[in-house]
């Protein structure tokens, strides 16, 4: 006899989705400009790992949440301007011992991904990885000036 039940969802009677996405865009952008020195999409959906991001006088942090893997499991890249977050959990696909009624645990790869920009000094970025969390910090710098654009002059 089995004794475990599985439940459904009950339906909504909105779409959370339609709901929320007008103050994610409000927050995306209001965020977006404030801090300059990254550019992240703060409520994408489905977005993992899940971030905080900390704007500090000095530093900014960027604090994700990855319970289940590794150190080894997890690397920070940043490449031309674009820091990535990346990771693999990757199950024994040889094990076909176990019968599963419901499975809801991710066994995947990902990659989270955030525009740096010129005022990160990308020479001292520093990560720390305990106990499920990641912390990646970058140093602030002083911006580099945008150059004014250069008017050629058509012969």
């Amino acid at each position: 006899m089995n004794n475990i039940v599985k439940y459904r969802a009950v339906p909504s009677l909105f779409n959370r989705d339609e709901f929320l996405t007008p103050f994610s865009t409000f927050l995306d952008d209001f965020f977006n400009e404030s801090i300059p020195s990254l550019d992240v999409g703060f409520f994408k959906n489905g977005a993992y790992p899940k971030v905080d991001v900390i704007d500090e006088e000095t530093q900014v942090t960027i604090q994700a949440e990855v319970p289940g893997l590794s150190k080894d499991q997890v690397s920070v890249e940043l490449e031309d301007g674009v820091l990535r977050i990346k990771g693999e959990k990757r199950e024994d696909v040889n094990d076909k011992s176990k019968k599963y009624v419901h499975r809801e645990l991710k066994h995947s790869s990902f990659c989270r991904s955030f525009s740096v920009g010129n005022n990160i000094d990308k020479d001292s970025v520093d990560a720390k990885f305990e106990n499920g969390i990641l912390n990646v910090t970058l140093k602030k710098i002083a911006p580099t000036p945008k150059q004014e654009p250069k008017k050629i002059e058509i012969k």
